[in-house]
């Protein structure tokens, strides 16, 4: 039991120490990296990963994207490393790179029986190459004569090469090894020289260049010759017999196989009556030699696991104190950390005005390190000529200060240590510490507390949580005006549609108020129920693209006409997109997009449609029922309610239009208020 308990502990360390890594590639690219007929990540590249992994504390989580996407994850942040790419200057700017790990060539193959020396004898074959291989225009410089037959991947390059409709193509080694190992014809073809030589590498974000010094030192550590042979494990050719070689090998081996068995037999017969009591005896003397050596051995072995043991218990004695000590330590910060987390959760636009909350950050601060005796904080103020005091003591304290303070002037403590006595009531103020907080060039103020002899880990934590503190005063005042930025926006957008098309302006804010209502009865949370109200308001902007003549027409729409008005919902997202409302725009783009998979922009079906545009969906189309045109009266309640169940499953959601039915049959005075007919 006790040596299950250590390998528990043992393995808890090894993970607790490890560093995950999100490793992105292109989705195909053998032999490097490619899926296998179970569906399993296989290649090169990841057999080097696991390497690194033995030899390192990274651990790697490996995601395919298509080429370009996996570029840009690592180029914004989204990814820590990309598979092997060739080193660019336009690349070496925005990546960090690796050590070089393979040296890739481009050679062009030919059948062997063609007997072709150089590139001046290719004139008279058509070469394959995959379209958009930089490498043609390299070997056009080569020979300008040759012509070339394009493919639009590896695949069908290599199967035209098995049906011998290809006899030479360019391609660079490792890849042309493997598929020529894969379809057994590596043994038909030989290459000319390179065309070209270049070094792949691993590519980092340069968020973390931490990561590429780790990954370079672990790749330092791997056994010599490691690469290669992961290399011969994906392109190292099959031995080829010609079959009739094979034939004769086999026939030889069967004759003379059956002419020693012959004999074999003769002879074993004749010996064995002869030898079969000399060799028990003998065999009967080695075990019982072997019995009382492996006896001797054990005794020892059994001696030394005593000591062994002995050993281990007090290590473990020890083991156990000390997890204890850091068991403890660990659940008060864990603790203390899904408070800050939990605090951080509200920072919304609403919040954005409560002292509370800086209060009860540095509550949950005073219960992270229990020695603490009183902490605070003093922030500049936005209003000039003032400074914001709180503090966390027996009696907490939240005030705005009438002073004039420069937080880097070097008197800068004396003044602080006057204000937190005349605040505080505080008379000895002896062992107070300060610790700047601070965010990139900005000193939104400092933190103070006052505690007995803390160490170094303890202190470490205190200026990462006056990191942290910074970082939520830096994302409160963005948030606050990105928050401020929208509302206005979209209240001008709102205002500018109503101008355009007077029925959108009735129409808009009872789509709003629908999708809210229906939302909350849906028991959503806030955010959404405040993103459905917005987009209900504005996802009919892009109507302002049809020409108004049609969207006022005094009866039905003509083909044409209707297809112009299909055009709203994409050019809704265009507008919404572009002023930074990602989330809103993306819900108006699939407003009028049908569970059948029949509507449009984007025909999209079933699940595929975000959540909250099938709700706007039938919010949308109810209000379109009830509503009266120019060229017809709207439905009353009723007929409405069995329009939305006949088409439920094709036209909405069957789940949300059942809850919607549920809705309006509990809710009627809703339609009412709209001014709906019952």
């Amino acid at each position: 039991m006790r040596k299950l308990i250590t390998l528990f502990c043992l393995l808890l360390v090894t993970i607790c120490l490890s560093q995950q890594v999100k490793f992105v590639s292109g989705d195909f690219y053998p032999p490097f990296i490619y899926r296998n007929e179970r569906g399993e990540v296989v290649g090169i590249s990841v057999d080097i990963l696991r390497a690194i992994e033995k030899v390192s504390e990274l651990r790697f989580d490996v995601e395919l994207l298509p080429f370009s996407e996996a570029l840009r994850f690592v180029e914004s942040g989204q990814a820590d490393m990309i598979n092997l790419i060739f080193k660019t200057p336009e690349r070496e700017r925005v990546f960090l790179f690796s050590k070089p790990i393979l040296r890739i060539q481009s050679l062009v193959w030919v059948r062997k029986d063609l007997k072709v020396k150089d590139f001046k004898d290719l004139t008279a074959f058509v070469v394959g190459v995959v379209e958009g291989d930089a490498n043609e225009a390299l070997l056009r410089a080569k020979n300008p004569s040759i012509v070339f037959r394009r493919f639009a991947d590896l695949d069908q390059l290599v199967q035209a090469v098995e049906r011998g409709e290809i006899d030479v193509f360019l391609m660079e080694d490792l890849t042309a090894s493997y598929y020529l190992i894969k379809h057994d014809l590596y043994h038909l073809f030989e290459s000319l020289p390179p065309i070209s030589v270049e070094w792949a590498y691993f590519a980092f974000t340069k968020l973390k260049p931490q990561l590429a010094e780790q990954f370079n030192a672990a790749l330092d550590r791997l056994p010599r010759g490691e690469i290669d042979r992961v290399i011969n494990l994906f392109v190292k050719p099959k031995f080829f017999f010609p079959i009739w070689l094979r034939w004769l090998i086999l026939s030889g081996s069967l004759a003379t196989f059956l002419f020693f068995v012959v004999l074999l037999l003769i002879n074993k017969r004749l010996a064995r009556l002869v030898e079969q009591r000399t060799e028990e005896l003998k065999k009967k003397h080695e075990e019982l030699q072997t019995s009382y050596e492996e006896l001797d051995a054990m005794n020892q072995e059994l001696r030394a696991n005593n000591e062994e043991l002995e050993a281990m218990n007090q290590e473990l004695e020890n083991l156990n104190k000390m997890l204890e000590e850091k068991t403890e330590q660990a659940e008060r910060f864990q603790m203390a950390f899904q408070d800050v987390l939990d605090l951080t959760n509200k920072l919304t636009y609403e919040t954005l005005q409560e002292k509370e909350f800086l209060l009860q950050i540095l509550t949950v601060f005073k219960s992270y390190l229990p020695k603490q005796d009183f902490a605070g904080v003093i922030l500049r103020s936005s209003q000039p000529g003032r400074i914001t005091f709180i503090t966390s003591n027996r009696e907490p304290v939240v005030r705005r200060i009438e002073v004039l303070h420069d937080f880097g002037s070097a008197r800068s403590q004396d003044e602080l240590l006057r204000i937190i006595g005349q605040v505080c009531d505080e008379k000895d103020l002896t062992g107070l510490e300060f610790v700047p907080i601070r965010s990139q060039e900005v000193t939104h103020g400092v933190l103070f507390y006052k505690t007995e002899a803390l160490s170094a880990v303890e202190r470490q934590y205190i200026d990462k949580f006056s990191n942290f503190l910074a970082t939520l005063l830096s994302l409160r005042s963005y948030v606050r005006e990105q928050g401020l930025f929208q509302r206005r926006l979209l209240s001008v957008v709102v205002k500018a549609l109503e101008y355009y098309d007077y029925y959108t302006r009735g129409h808009s804010e009872n789509v709003a108020r629908y999708a809210t209502l229906f939302a909350e009865k849906l028991g959503l949370d806030r955010n959404t129920i405040r993103r459905l109200f917005w987009v209900g308001m504005v996802h009919d902007v892009g109507k302002i693209f049809v020409p108004q003549h049609i969207l006022n027409k005094n009866g039905f729409l003509t083909s044409e006409e209707y297809e112009l008005v299909k055009i709203h919902p994409l050019k809704s997202f265009e507008l919404l997109n572009e002023a930074g409302l990602e989330d809103i725009a993306r819900i108006a783009r699939h407003h009028h997009e049908r569970y059948d998979g029949k509507g449009y922009p984007d025909g999209l079906s079933g699940e595929n449609i975000p959540f909250e545009s099938r709700i706007l969906s039938i919010a949308d189309a109810f209000d379109a029922m009830t509503t009266d045109r120019p060229y017809k009266r709207g439905m009353d309640l009723t007929n409405a309610i069995v329009e939305i169940e006949r088409h439920s499953g094709t036209q909405f959601d069957p789940y949300l239009a059942k809850r919607f039915v549920e809705f309006l049959k509990e809710g009627t005075e809703i339609f009412v208020k709209r001014g709906g007919s019952q």
